[in-house]
């Protein structure tokens, strides 16, 4: 079991992406923000984040370089999730640092997939 951060300004898809990790036996973090979940990363210390790339506060992509400048963070695998289908936003999110790249909506079957890749090394 390992902490999974799930950060998206909808709480609707928070909370699905949220019972997909328990459903799996990990311990799911929440965070609607991307100030919060910096907040979070350094309060829990999750083993997996999953960033939602467009969000009101700091995007994705802010949060990402962040979180790669941060010694005690950057080793933390961040899969961006974007409603956007675009190849240039998934080359410029995995060049930031991010290890996977999906777009929304994401199905329960590729969340979990998602989680399991991340999880089970």
């Amino acid at each position: 079991m390992i902490k999974i951060l799930f950060v998206d300004d909808d709480p609707v898809t928070l909370e699905l992406m949220g019972q997909a990790a328990r459903l799996l036996g990990h311990q799911a973090l929440l965070a609607r923000s991307g100030a919060d979940s910096i907040i979070s990363v350094k309060e829990h210390k999750p083993g997996l984040i999953f960033l939602d790339l467009m969000m009101p506060d700091m995007d994705g992509l802010q949060v990402l370089g962040h979180l790669r400048k941060d010694d005690a963070a950057r080793d933390i695998p961040v899969v961006i999730l974007s409603a956007g289908a675009s190849l240039d936003d998934a080359v410029v999110c995995q060049a930031a640092g991010a290890q996977d790249y999906l777009t929304k909506p994401v199905s329960l079957q590729t969340l979990m997939d998602t989680i399991k890749k991340f999880t089970s090394k």
